[in-house]
């Protein structure tokens, strides 16, 4: 089963702006020894840990608030609620020209007054045709890009953010070339996906003047020693905007899947974390036990979630840590089960430096074009 990135790239056909994964066994293609491609929890439930500490701005207790509710036999998308206007002040609404990714907002330079968010390198790259290098012609103008805070547009956006700037890893997508036409995409998504010695890297950093939301309550980025271990049942929340269609919180009625896009979130637990150069992955996963006849590791990324964070709280600092931004999942199965963890998400942690070189320097459009921010490229 093919991997999908999971942005909403098209508005005519939701199967296949899904989402990504499953596995890719050619035995002709070199495997990295030390990559795990869709890796089996070795048991459903792990023993859980004792999380302390209650997020603010929500009425039932954590994790228990996030857990997936009216689960139906008909699931076709992921799972959650719309109703957290303190869980929207964590996420945020990208649009391309239409197109539709998710962000985390994670540093205000009040100095500046402008305000940085972490999402999907794959969201803002038209096409690539040099094999080692992304250039700024590859990437969306800033005049397509707006950032949205808010719930959904059907209830009203709080503020919208136009032409955003994003920076990118030159790194993106090493080792492949491809053109963007008829959804062709970077195909370096775990080692079997792209060529020998290819990267992903699909991690970008976007800049949008002003203040979003409220700085004191963002997710805070976080060396990995900060991380909760795997295979410890880490409550993990999932927030993006993807496409849903599962009642009672519907898009179904929406002429395109990205007029009406709204936020949803998730509990889901770290189960699996796998670092190898420019693979940098956790996969998060909520199990269900077959309360409906279904048993397996769910597939909660959609079309659209391309970028959304997974948080952590973390009760001892009363704060979200940024884990990880969704990258990938089955393409076409967002909602269904799995006896793998079928998404995976961009390890943040192992690009802690490089975020840091960009949103800590004082002028990072002119630093990163002139090569002063290493492996850097932008829109700006």
């Amino acid at each position: 089963m093919k991997k999908r990135l999971i942005s909403v790239m098209c508005l005519f056909a939701l199967a296949a702006c899904g989402g990504g994964g499953g596995s890719n066994s050619n035995p002709n293609q070199p495997v990295d020894p030390g990559f795990v491609d869709n890796p089996i929890p070795p048991s459903p439930y792990p023993t859980p840990a004792t999380y302390t500490g209650q997020p603010p701005g929500l009425t039932e207790s954590y994790p228990n608030s996030f857990w997936p509710k009216n689960l139906h036999n008909a699931l076709q998308v992921a799972y959650g609620s719309n109703s957290e206007s303190q869980i929207a002040n964590l996420t945020a609404y990208v649009d391309m020209d239409g197109a539709l990714c998710s962000a985390t907002p994670v540093s205000y330079d009040a100095d500046n007054n402008r305000t940085f968010l972490i999402g999907a390198a794959h969201c803002f790259v038209n096409y690539k045709d040099s094999a080692t290098t992304l250039t700024s012609s590859n990437l969306l103008p800033t005049s397509l890009l707006t950032v949205y805070n808010g719930v959904s547009q059907t209830k009203g956006w709080v503020k919208e953010f136009p032409n955003a700037i994003v920076y990118l890893r030159k790194d993106y997508c090493f080792n492949s070339t491809f053109t963007g036409i008829n959804g062709d995409q970077c195909p370096n998504f775990s080692p079997n996906d792209g060529a020998v010695g290819g990267q992903g890297n699909d991690i970008a950093v976007i800049q949008v003047e002003g203040q979003y939301a409220h700085p004191e309550s963002y997710p805070k980025l976080a060396r990995a020693e900060k991380y909760p271990q795997t295979y410890t049942m880490a409550p993990v929340l999932s927030i993006g905007y993807g496409v849903n269609t599962q009642w009672p919180n519907s898009n179904a009625s929406c002429d395109t899947p990205t007029k009406c896009a709204t936020m949803f979130y998730t509990a889901n637990y770290q189960y699996w974390q796998q670092n190898t150069t420019g693979y940098n992955y956790l996969y998060n996963s909520y199990y269900n036990a077959g309360g409906f006849g279904q048993f397996g590791y769910s597939s909660l990324i959609c079309g659209g979630d391309s970028g959304g964070g997974d948080l952590f709280w973390d009760g001892n600092n009363n704060n979200w840590l940024l884990l990880s931004e969704h990258t990938y999942g089955p393409n076409g199965a967002c909602g269904t089960f799995y006896n793998y963890l079928p998404n995976a998400a961009t390890n943040v942690s192992a690009y802690y430096d490089w975020i840091q070189s960009i949103i800590e320097d004082h002028s990072p459009v002119d630093n990163c074009k002139s090569g002063a921010i290493a492996n850097c490229v932008t829109n700006g």
